[in-house]
């Protein structure tokens, strides 16, 4: 008896699996699981969903009617308690059994939360909250409609100013915590940070750097954050941006392999022949530095997903790794950041042009490009973004390159 493909989540990975399943022509069964109660939708897009309101419908990039399109058997509010891979089956935390002849793990991360909360256990209030899921995100508005005045974000690198930003936006007083020295200190470099901040002040977020937080505090639910040091905070909001880590919890006991997150090969396989894992909860190798952890990327996700796919088809189609990549637009100048994070390389140079808010920067290592950063001037980052993953030597022309008057069209014709 055959019993399809079972997927864990409804997040890109798995959207961009059923897509490309069903394009190519697969009829077979297809479940999809969500322990939320929301059909898929798109994570990078929750910013705009909650400043609007909840009044857009454009955080279900695919439609609320996705699953019923596709002709996918999507069970909401499903939450998975267990795996059983030498039995082909899942086991739901109701005590239902799903059976399947291939499994794809696609469940993404959740927040990774190092405070304590010394609230009361009996309140069925949020002692705080995150911006890192739809049901999560519908929590918080609820707070924020109520009249809530003062959020403190707990974090300051991608999500944390992405929250700040949105509920500035909204009217709300923010402020603003992170334990190191400057903000997104995974994403960028002291010195391209400081103009940044400088702009998040102009928005009238509050910064207050190298505090990190110890616990929090208050009746119901968080009234207070307290600082290692002794200083307290006040809020009305509190909102836990301290990182994002694999969720992989329900795999405890299963047999299938995990270190930082979910280990699979090269074609996303895990130690398990029929068991398949991508997106966020995936450890992969940084095609710059070779490193392997998970890459909580959003076009990594879909590029999974389309993988995931081909293979279940029997393509053996090759993941080879990814780069780290980040952009953002919150700060009304583009931003792209590409390459080694600032903890997993020191460059051995570093190429740095400013005009105004336009700075780029580009680190090299052994003649070649370990990471670049560009702020307001986004001029050659395809090139950059080549020339890197090529791991070409660019001494002879790092400077052009810095201030984005290298002939690209050239360089195309006569040096690739």
């Amino acid at each position: 008896m055959s019993h399809g493909i079972v997927i864990i989540g409804a997040g890109p990975t798995a959207v961009k699996t059923v897509e490309t399943l069903r394009t190519l022509g697969f009829t077979g069964d297809i479940t999809m699981l969500t322990r939320e109660p929301f059909p898929p939708y798109s994570p990078p897009l929750m910013a705009d969903y909650l400043e609007s309101r909840a009044k857009s419908d454009l955080i279900f990039w695919r439609g609320k009617n996705f699953c019923q399109d596709l002709d996918v058997h999507c069970l909401t509010s499903a939450e998975v308690g267990g795996v059983e891979p030498k039995q082909n089956r899942i086991v739901l935390t109701s005590g239902e059994q799903i059976e399947y002849d291939n499994l794809v793990i696609a469940s993404g991360g959740e927040m990774s939360i190092p405070l304590r909360c010394e609230c009361a256990e009996e309140s069925k209030k949020e002692k705080y909250y995150n911006f890192k899921s739809l049901t999560a995100v519908t929590k918080l508005l609820g707070e924020v409609e109520k009249g809530a005045e003062k959020a403190v974000v707990i974090g300051a690198g991608f999500i944390g100013v992405e929250i700040a930003v949105t509920l500035r936006s909204m009217g709300l007083s923010v402020l603003m915590v992170e334990m190191l020295d400057r903000i997104l200190p995974r994403m960028i470099t002291k010195d391209i940070a400081k103009p940044l901040e400088d702009i998040l002040r102009g928005m009238g977020i509050e910064l207050l750097l190298h505090h990190k937080g110890e616990f929090l505090r208050g009746g119901g639910s968080a009234e207070e954050l307290h600082l290692v040091g002794g200083k307290v905070i006040r809020g009305d909001l509190f909102i836990a941006a301290t990182g994002v880590k694999p969720n992989t919890s329900f795999l405890a006991g299963s047999g299938i392999e995990v270190r930082r997150g979910v280990v699979v090969d090269r074609y996303l396989r895990t130690n398990f022949e029929n068991v398949f894992a991508g997106g966020d909860v995936t450890e992969v190798p940084d095609l710059i530095t070779g490193t392997v952890y998970p890459h909580a990327i959003y076009p990594v996700a879909v590029k999974h997903g389309e993988i995931i796919g081909l293979n279940l088809l029997g393509r053996q189609v090759a993941c080879e790794g990814s780069a780290n990549f980040n952009s953002l637009y919150h700060f009304k100048l583009p931003i792209i950041t590409e390459g080694a994070a600032i903890a997993d390389g020191k460059a051995d140079e570093e190429i740095v042009f400013e005009r105004g808010q336009v700075v780029r920067k580009i680190g090299l290592k052994e003649r070649r490009i370990l990471r670049f950063e560009l702020i307001g001037d986004k001029r050659g980052a395809g090139l950059l973004h080549t020339l890197m993953l090529q791991k070409r030597d660019v001494s002879g022309i790092k400077y052009g390159l810095a201030n984005g008057k290298y002939n690209q069209a050239k360089h195309f014709m006569d040096y690739l």
